[in-house]
């Protein structure tokens, strides 16, 4: 089980890259609703491929393998939305979560760090 292998902070940062990369997706084909959130078609490509280097160096797996529980995640989170009352309500607070570590580890990694 991916859950088991990877860190809370490792899982917790996939699950992000899932949520990213759907409104990434989202915003590159205008799907309605897509620009509620800033545009993140560049920054979003740009952080996944840094974090998914990031997890695959500390947890020791091969991209393929963390490429495989990204999209697992990107799954559970189309599903989760599906069986929810509100689900732009859990997309609103999923970005703001998530945007807000993209921007710090961008921030990071322009920064040098």
């Amino acid at each position: 089980d991916a859950a088991q292998i990877f860190t809370e902070t490792q899982s917790r940062d996939i699950g992000c890259l899932a949520v990213v990369s759907i409104i990434s997706e989202e915003q590159r084909r205008n799907a309605p609703g897509a620009y509620d959130y800033p545009d993140i078609r560049e920054a979003g490509p740009r952080w996944a491929s840094a974090v998914s280097d990031r997890i695959a160096r500390e947890s020791g797996q091969s991209m393929e393998f963390v490429r495989k529980a990204i999209w697992d995640a990107v799954g559970k989170e189309q599903a989760g939305v599906r069986d929810i009352a509100n689900p732009k309500s859990y997309v609103d607070q999923r970005m703001t979560t998530c945007l807000a570590l993209m921007r710090a580890d961008l921030e990071r990694a322009s920064a040098g760090q």
